[in-house]
């Protein structure tokens, strides 16, 4: 027994407890050298602190993909991101050092990538819940309609109608009182998510991509680096989206559309643009090689003083 619980302590100690949401392979595009071990900043917008860092120390939580459901290794996750990073690190090393754009077969890669990477941030999971909490109210105020369709429901549940929870008015109370909310762990969010990557990268695949380079490697990441511009007043999806765009590294910058689209003169203002959009969409925070990285402000006018960014300012 004792022999079995040194063996399990053991096995816990090698398990990655610091799972990355963003891959240290991408974020090493954004250091001064390009190397894993490079230095890169941080800059946490919704905490308004800025700080020099490295891959290995950025864009992590501890245990974000561990699952705790019996008979499933709980880094399994973790482990399954790690090999897709070893396969797709080599094309955004080639990319960033060439300062060029992928090849039809690395594109493919990168959009797979980049559809996996959509699900795997801290961003996604506010997100997710949303529509499962949207989902679930609508089916509980039909099934509370009345006492009929109540009983059906609890049925199809396979949950007894003498139950003292289960009570008609009860429940019609408390659906009304609006006083609840949906949680999930990271199992769950982990199956939704790469549930959906198969359509996502359908939806990738369906635009035109064109690259950007910037020489001097002036543009920057963020912990969502997947972002989406599209029509105003309309929720935005990977299928009404006009413009995708993805960050490859400081030098390279991806950009999808519907249709074909000239490639742009990139000069300074281009990148500070494509730099603020980055910020925009940015959960909390951005990673550059510089901590003075160039945006526009609300007005159009560049930019190197990142204190002086707000969000408000854009609405």
């Amino acid at each position: 027994m004792n022999a079995s619980k040194e063996q399990a302590s053991a096995r816990a100690k090698k398990e990655p407890r610091a799972n990355h949401f963003v891959p240290q392979c991408w974020l090493a595009g954004f250091t001064e050298t390009g190397q894993k071990d490079g230095r890169l900043w941080v800059t946490d917008l919704k905490r308004q602190k800025q700080w020099p860092s490295s891959p290995i120390n950025t864009g992590h939580r501890r245990d974000f993909y561990r699952v705790s459901d019996e008979g499933i290794d709980p880094s399994g996750a973790e482990k399954m991101f790690s090999k897709i990073e070893d396969a797709v690190g080599p094309i955004l090393k080639r990319l960033d050092s060439g300062q060029c754009g992928p090849r039809k077969d690395e594109l493919e890669h990168l959009l797979l990538f980049m559809a996996i990477q959509w699900v795997r941030v801290p961003a996604f999971r506010p997100t997710l819940l949303a529509i499962a909490d949207s989902f679930h109210r609508s089916k509980i105020s039909e099934a509370l309609e009345s006492p009929a369709s109540w009983t059906k429901m609890l049925k199809e549940a396979g949950i007894s109608a003498d139950d003292p929870a289960a009570d008609y008015e009860r429940m019609r109370v408390f659906e009304q009182s609006g006083e609840y909310t949906l949680s999930a762990e990271a199992g769950w969010y982990l199956l939704r998510g790469l549930q959906g990557t198969k359509t996502i990268f359908a939806r990738l695949k369906e635009r035109r991509w064109g690259t950007c380079l910037s020489q001097k490697g002036s543009f920057i990441g963020s912990d969502n680096p997947v972002a989406m511009d599209g029509p105003k007043g309309c929720k935005i999806g990977f299928k009404n989206a006009e413009i995708i765009t993805y960050p490859v590294s400081r030098h390279v910058f991806l950009h999808g559309t519907h249709v074909p689209v000239k490639t742009p003169f990139v000069n300074q203002m281009f990148i500070a643009h494509k730099n603020t959009f980055v910020m925009l969409a940015a959960d909390e925070q951005v990673y550059s090689a510089v901590p003075d990285f160039c945006w526009l402000d609300a007005r159009g006018k560049y930019q190197t003083d990142w204190t002086l960014f707000s969000r408000k300012d854009y609405e």
